[in-house]
């Protein structure tokens, strides 16, 4: 049903989270964050039709749903010219959805270790004249514009509203592990290592759940360490350091992966290290035997 204002869809709103979440606190805050997100992108799909691809965390939130690590923020990979960026994102904010939000969107510095041509913004959102969450919006931007991408969808939060979820354009996966490996192996600065356990835990996820074409891999995998410059491509995935053993616990706890950092390197090579080596040159990889299988 339409609620005719926002008082009463919020308190609908809230009460809808409320018992889906059953008594899971921390449910319950990644599906606020998940309304949040939501509400953003339709109003970029709005105005921004075609000039943006979803990536980051919560791309793989919508394909892996429950599995996937919640994350607190939207990265989107910008087609358009960097001059337009913030006239579009200030059109998104005020784009009428009628859904009763009201968003607002204003700069931020971004961290020292973002590759150049990265932007970041804080985007907070309120329902009935009170804040209802806020979150960071990174935006990158890639000079390659043929970036291979795949339709996803958001999830049915608000249909009990007469509001359909709205379907996105985000990188592919195989886009997705690629930037992972580089965020992974790469060099910060002051020469600090990688300390990006999440990348590590995303790709054994996706080890396990997904199935992968090896040529297409190996593609991306070129690509992004190309357009970066920073580094290399490795011949294999490298051994994480011992002070990421407690972190990557806790998050491969979360997502139902073993717990154990070395395990989750060994999968990781026994994922992407075929590729890196180029021992498999063409296949598919199989994630219920974690293995590929070659072809050709």
């Amino acid at each position: 049903m339409r609620y005719q204002d926002a008082a009463s869809f919020r308190q609908a709103l809230e009460q809808r989270l409320k018992d889906r979440a059953d008594g899971d606190g921390a449910l319950l805050a990644r599906m606020r964050k998940r309304v949040a997100f939501d509400r953003l992108l339709v109003r970029l799909a709005a105005v921004a039709p075609e000039r943006w691809l979803l990536k980051g965390g919560f791309a793989l939130d919508l394909r892996l749903s429950a599995r996937a690590r919640s994350t607190k923020d939207v990265d989107i990979e910008w087609r358009a010219e960097d001059e337009a960026l913030l006239d579009i994102l200030l059109d998104a904010a005020t784009h009428d959805s009628g859904d009763f939000f009201v968003l607002t969107i204003e700069g931020t510095d971004a961290p020292e270790d973002r590759l150049g041509g990265s932007h970041r913004f804080k985007v907070s959102t309120s329902l009935a004249g009170r804040p209802f969450e806020s979150f960071v919006l990174d935006v990158g931007h890639r000079e390659t514009q043929e970036i291979r991408s795949e339709t996803l969808r958001t999830d049915d939060l608000l249909t009990f509203a007469g509001i359909e979820p709205v379907e996105v354009e985000a990188i592919a996966l195989e886009v997705q592990v690629a930037e992972k490996l580089h965020a992974l192996t790469r060099t910060y600065e002051g020469g600090r290592t990688s300390t990006r356990t999440k990348d590590l835990v995303d790709i054994v996820l996706i080890s396990t759940l997904s199935s992968l074409d090896a040529e297409s891999l190996k593609r991306e995998i070129q690509e992004v360490f190309t357009s970066r410059g920073t580094h290399p491509v490795p011949y294999s995935v490298p051994s994480p350091p011992p002070e990421w053993d407690q972190p990557f616990q806790h998050l491969a706890s979360e997502v139902g992966i073993p717990s154990k950092v070395t395990g989750g390197q060994r999968a990781a090579a026994a994922f992407l290290d075929p590729i890196l080596s180029g021992e498999v040159p063409a296949g598919t990889w199989e994630p219920e035997n974690q293995r590929w299988e070659k072809s050709g």
